[in-house]
């Protein structure tokens, strides 16, 4: 094994990009896993900006949901879920910690096989959003390359450490997705929780263009931003939990389980930290701030229901 790259200390960058990462007006299109009504999450990058001195390309993440009415009808919710600011020195892409008013290394591409690259460590105190507290590390497994509209790209295989609590890629359910110079990494941007694993989390990356460069995954033939018809109310297999009519959705307060019987829930905000856990009738949030959230209901006869809420 080789030595741990911890990126902060690297200053001497081997490798230069032939590529310019995060141009304006690129977009990152993801799928989601099955679970929960279809929807998306993109990151685009809008416009070039100064941060700390920093020439950065502002990037927005926001997720496509589907949402219901009071009177039950069903409509695509778009909604803002962070905005970030990442700038490229040689082989190296940063990304900014607004908790910490720095930047840290997200990509480096002057790696070999069977490196360990270390891109932050955890903290044992965490006020901050949970992804900046998490240790974030992988082993380099392959390096390879792709080529795209006639443009040779570095493919680096990686997989997480015992000890990464933050990863590219949950090696131990089998996923193998790699860091694509210019597209980061197939999995998600900014990485995924490893042990965090719900309904409706972040499969893949399904679609990515800009001026110069695009791709889809093989496994999508669709235009890019797809999204499929709004579903209407079924009760064509569902269980005891399906059944539960949760409102309101967006909510300001109080979660109504829409149940007659009492039953178990579990809060979760949307990097997968639970928040809140109890049995009833309805959820108190009224001390959550706002933002998009993920409710696991586990009714008596052991059915669960997860849904995605949001809270304005």
């Amino acid at each position: 094994m080789k030595p741990t790259l911890f990126l902060l200390l690297l200053l001497s960058p081997l490798f230069s990009l032939g590529q310019d990462w995060a141009p304006v007006g690129a977009k990152w299109v993801y799928d989601h896993d099955s679970g929960l009504s279809q929807y998306l999450t993109t990151i685009e990058s809008v416009k070039d900006t100064t941060v700390m001195g920093k020439v950065c390309r502002q990037l927005v993440t926001r997720e496509i949901d589907e949402l219901m009415r009071q009177d039950g009808s069903y409509y695509w919710d778009t909604s803002l879920v962070s905005t970030d600011y990442i700038y490229q020195s040689n082989d190296t892409v940063y990304h900014f910690n607004k908790f910490e008013n720095s930047f840290y290394p997200l990509y480096l591409l002057n790696v070999a096989t069977n490196d360990t690259v270390l891109i932050r460590r955890s903290k044992t105190q965490c006020d901050e959003n949970e992804y900046f507290c998490a240790r974030f590390e992988y082993v380099v497994d392959d390096i390879s390359t792709m080529s795209l509209q006639g443009q040779t790209l570095k493919v680096i295989y990686n997989s997480a450490t015992d000890s990464a609590e933050w990863v590219f890629n949950r090696s131990f359910i089998g996923e193998s997705y790699p860091i694509v110079e210019h597209l980061g990494s197939l999995k998600f941007l900014f990485g995924v929780s490893r042990n965090f694993a719900m309904e409706g989390g972040i499969k893949c990356l399904r679609c990515y263009t800009d001026a110069s460069i695009s791709y889809k995954a093989d496994y999508w033939d669709k235009d890019c931003d797809y999204l499929p018809p709004l579903n209407g109310p079924s009760t064509i297999g569902e269980t005891k939990a399906d059944q539960f009519l949760v409102s309101p959705n967006p909510f300001i307060s109080t979660i109504r389980l829409g149940s007659d019987v009492t039953v178990a829930y579990e809060l979760y905000n949307s990097l997968g930290k639970m928040l809140l856990k109890g049995n009833g009738l309805e959820v108190n949030a009224s001390s959550l701030p706002k933002g998009v959230y993920l409710l696991r209901i586990t009714h008596e006869d052991g059915a669960t229901k997860t849904v995605r809420l949001v809270k304005e």
